[in-house]
């Protein structure tokens, strides 16, 4: 009987303490500078597949979000 008990408070206190931890994780901003936002803004604009050099002027066409018959790839 002792045992369960004992098992129980140190069950519930291993909850109560992760909880604890979960709510003070959630409430602290993540305090990034400009730069890093940027960097941050930059590599997220980075990501499409479909345009991964962009077009130029003066092609044979290109697809960048788009079909753009005048144009040629970049790189």
């Amino acid at each position: 009987m002792k045992k369960k008990i004992l098992s129980g408070i140190f069950a519930l206190s291993l909850l109560v303490a992760t909880g604890y931890g979960v709510t003070q994780s959630v409430k602290s901003d993540a305090n990034l500078s400009d730069l890093a936002l940027n960097n941050v803004e930059a590599l997220a604009q980075s990501e499409n597949p479909l345009c991964p050099n962009g077009c130029y002027d003066n092609g044979s066409g290109c697809y960048c979000n788009g079909w753009y018959p005048t144009y040629r790839e970049a790189g």
